[in-house]
């Protein structure tokens, strides 16, 4: 199972124009901020519409400008996880977990439920509420709940710059453990290249609305393809 994108969209004074594939891999889209990175994450997930494009995991089509395809976000098997964690202050960490698994009969939701709270060790918090937890508790709540559903692919929108350099290097290898662990794709959103080197099996660089080099992470630290990538490579 894979991820494969084309992904056009036109608004004031910005154009993205993008296509590229994620096999079983940990894929990070790199780029300085503003380079169109987080709009593609939206636009796989169904949260903003191309303008033209295909999205697609493995034979299934979630968006085909062509053929007039446009698959609900709800219907995407994705998961989605933001810089803000977004959990819901009302409930708790166990009823935040369970609300990514709508729909389905109680002892089943209770199940998954109980399965992501051993996987992501939370069980010492399950029934804390969200202004309770620490930042890195947040997220792997927020990865708990995005995974319930058992999704084809997981997207990552910056989920880690918030917290505390030593945190962020626990939950990227909870990061690494977990895509073992679900065999899926994950589609990582950043522009920290330590965050690259640490956790990507590759990496596509992004400027401008644009892939402009794409490879392993050594490849593109080693040979930068443009003065562009260069520039990105000493911010990052």
């Amino acid at each position: 199972m894979g991820v494969s994108v084309t992904l056009r969209k036109q608004l004031k004074g910005f154009r993205l124009d993008v296509g590229w594939e994620a096999a079983n891999e940990l894929v990070a889209l790199f780029g300085f901020s503003g380079s169109g990175k987080t709009m593609t994450l939206q636009m796989i997930v169904g949260l903003v519409r191309p303008d033209a494009g295909r999205v697609a995991s493995g034979s299934q089509i979630y968006f085909d400008s062509s053929a007039a395809v446009d698959a609900k976000p709800q219907e995407r098997r994705f998961g989605y996880v933001m810089q803000n964690p977004a959990l819901f202050p009302q409930m708790t960490v166990r009823q935040n977990i369970a609300y990514g698994l709508p729909g389905v009969a109680r002892a089943m939701r209770e199940k998954g439920v109980a399965e992501m709270i051993s996987l992501f060790r939370l069980g010492h918090i399950s029934q804390a509420y969200p202004d309770r937890i620490s930042g890195g508790q947040k997220q792997r709540v927020a990865l708990a709940r995005a995974l319930i559903r058992r999704p084809d692919a997981l997207m990552l929108d910056e989920p880690f710059p918030a917290l505390d350099w030593p945190v962020r290097l626990k939950m990227q290898a909870l990061v690494g453990k977990t895509r073992a662990e679900f065999d899926i794709p994950v589609v990582l959103v950043t522009h920290d290249f330590r965050e690259v080197r640490n956790m990507a099996d590759r990496v596509i660089v992004y400027a401008d609305g644009k892939v402009v080099q794409s490879g392993a992470p050594g490849e593109i630290n080693s040979s930068p393809a443009s003065a562009q990538v260069r520039r990105l490579l000493a911010a990052g």
